[in-house]
C-alpha cells in the first residue's frame, strides 16, 4: 500500500512538473484575462472568450458599454533566452467613437504565465496598434499617425518603432520609419486622349490614390464600373458625387488626388476610368 501512494505522489510531482514548464504557445490568448487601461487611468479585469468581451449596464439612468477584443497574437524571443514570448494586441471601446488599442508581452515565469511589458497604443489614427512582432530579438510595432490635416478615423501614415525589452521596459534601439499608408500613383493618358481606363485591384475594405495634373476650369470625370466602392477628390473643389461616378469644376491648375475605396469585405478589382475635358 504504501508503494503505492509513493508511486501516485511520484506521477502526481511529474504532472506538476509537466504543467510548469509550459510553452507560452499552449496558453488560450483567446480565453484569457487582461488588464487593460482601455480609455482611463485605471487598470480593469476583462475576461474574453473566443477573443472578445462586451457588456453593457445603467450607469446613472444612461447605458455604460465596453467592448474589448484580442485582435493578434504573434511569436518571438524578445529576451534573449531562446524561449519565445507572446505579443498580444488588443483594442477597447467604451460605448462612444474611441478605439483605444494596447499592446501586451507575456512571457512563462515560475511556470505561469506572466506580463513582462506593456505596449502603448492610441486612438484609431492618433497612434492606434496596427502591428507588432518580434525580429531578432526585437519589437517592431507599427502604429497609425493622423498626418498634419486628417482626423481620428482616417490614419495617413504608419509609424514603426523598434524597442528592447529591457526587464520591464521597452527602450528605443533605432530611429522611427515613417512611410504614407496610401502612396499615390501618377496617371497619364495615351497621347492625344483625353482620359484612361484602367483595372485596380484593391484589398479588402482599403484604399487606393491617383494624382493626375490639370489646367484650371477643366472638368475631371472619375468613375467606377460598379458598386462596392466610392470616390473622392482631396482637393477642393466644386464636386458632384454620384454612386460610382464624380464630376468635379477644377478651380486651379496643378495635381489633382483621386481616393478610391473599396468597401468590400473581399479583395476586389475595380475598373476606374478618368476623364478630363
Amino acid at each position: 500500500m504504501k508503494k503505492i501512494i509513493l508511486a501516485s505522489v511520484f506521477l502526481m510531482s511529474l504532472n506538476l512538473i509537466a504543467f510548469a514548464q509550459k510553452d507560452i504557445k499552449d496558453v488560450d490568448f483567446s480565453n484569457f484575462t487582461y488588464e487593460p487601461y482601455c480609455a482611463g487611468e485605471d487598470k480593469q479585469k476583462i475576461t474574453v472568450k473566443d477573443g472578445e468581451f462586451s457588456e453593457q449596464k445603467e450607469v446613472d439612468g444612461f447605458p455604460d458599454r465596453l467592448f474589448f477584443k484580442a485582435f493578434d497574437v504573434t511569436y518571438g524571443d524578445l529576451t534573449g533566452d531562446n524561449k519565445d514570448e507572446a505579443i498580444v494586441l488588443t483594442v477597447c471601446n467604451t460605448g462612444g467613437t474611441g478605439n483605444f488599442t494596447e499592446g501586451f508581452i507575456y512571457g512563462i515565469k515560475g511556470g505561469k504565465t506572466a506580463l513582462l511589458a506593456r505596449i502603448p497604443g492610441g486612438d484609431r489614427a492618433y497612434g492606434g496598434l496596427r502591428e507588432a512582432y518580434a525580429e531578432k530579438g526585437i519589437l517592431v510595432v507599427e502604429s497609425n499617425d493622423v498626418g498634419e490635416a486628417g482626423g481620428a478615423c482616417c490614419p495617413e501614415f504608419v509609424v514603426t518603432n523598434y524597442y528592447k525589452l529591457n526587464g520591464s521596459e521597452l527602450s528605443e534601439t533605432r530611429k522611427s520609419d515613417r512611410r504614407e499608408l496610401y502612396p499615390k500613383q501618377r496617371v497619364s493618358f495615351p497621347k492625344g486622349a483625353s482620359g484612361t481606363t484602367m483595372k485596380v485591384d484593391v484589398p479588402a475594405q482599403e484604399i487606393k490614390r491617383f494624382v493626375v495634373g490639370a489646367k484650371a476650369g477643366q472638368t475631371l470625370t472619375v468613375s467606377i464600373n460598379k458598386k462596392g466602392g466610392a470616390l473622392r477628390l482631396l482637393e477642393d473643389a466644386e464636386v458632384k458625387d454620384e454612386t460610382t461616378k464624380l464630376t468635379a469644376k477644377l478651380p486651379k491648375s496643378g495635381d489633382y488626388t483621386i481616393e478610391l475605396q473599396s468597401f468590400e469585405e473581399v479583395d476586389s478589382q475595380f475598373t476606374l476610368t478618368i476623364k478630363i475635358n
